[in-house]
Parts: C-alpha cells; structure tokens; sequence
C-alpha cells in the first residue's frame, strides 16, 4: 500500500474514532442539557481562563453578539462568570465558575474512559508508540 493509500486509511480511521467520541460527548451534551456551542465554549475556558469576551468569540469564529448571547445563557447556569479586567473596566474577561468545572471535569472524565475502553486492547509497546506518534502530531500542530 501506497503513502496516499495509507493516508486516505488513516482518515478513515480517524473518522469513525471522532464520531465514536462525538457520541460519548452527544451524551454529555444531553444530559447537561447543552448546546455543541455552549459546550466548546466551556471547553475553551476550561483551557483559557480568563480570556476576553471578544477573543473568545474570535477563538471559536463566531460573532461577537452570538458570543455575548450564549455566555449569558452559561451564566445563567451559573457555569461562567464575567469579571471586568483591571486594566481596562470596559472588557469583560470570562472564566468557568467552581460549577463549570464540574460540568467539563466530567466531560474530559467521560472521554479519556472511553478513549482508555479502546485502547486497552493494545500492547504496551503499541501504546508507547502511539504516544510518540501522537506527540509528534500535536508538534506539528503547533508549528
């Protein structure tokens, strides 16, 4: 088998495996009663505390007012706060409540056990492998 032939297997793999997660995170969503937007923002500020409304909304590629609409409606939860930054009162900074964490905790919980379920069936040494090839993937994400 050819490299674009092996290329083209290993979308295919990656595929079926992101919607195996999509479905554990499908899950999630329905229980906690949460839009995929509200629940990649959550996500995103479990990453990145802090982050001002407007680069927030730019990280995730919507509108400012979207942004602004489904914040509230985490807020409303009582999952996000909105703080003012000391250096600048009129930018609103976001960060995940005690309660937020908890929702993402159980999320990220949720997926690394179903990622675990599926890997159990390798060999350490396969599992080392993959660890590097993952890493050398996440590098070349970065760069």
């Amino acid at each position: 088998m050819g490299r674009d032939d092996l290329v083209a297997a290993v979308l295919e793999v990656e595929g079926r495996l992101i919607r195996t997660s999509m479905r554990a995170q499908s899950r999630t969503l329905v229980s906690a009663n949460l839009t995929p937007v509200q629940f990649h923002l959550l996500l995103f500020l479990h990453a990145n505390p802090g982050t001002p409304t407007a680069d927030a909304a730019e990280a995730m590629g919507l509108k400012p007012n979207i942004t602004t609409g489904v914040v509230q409606r985490l807020v409303d939860r009582g999952w996000v706060e909105r703080r003012a930054s000391d250096a600048d009162g009129r930018v609103r900074l976001l960060s995940l409540t005690p309660a937020g964490e908890v929702v993402v905790n159980g999320a990220i919980a949720e997926a690394e056990q179903s990622f675990v379920a599926h890997i159990h069936v390798l060999s350490d040494e396969q599992i080392e492998q993959l660890h590097g090839i993952l890493t050398t993937i996440e590098a070349a994400a970065r760069d």
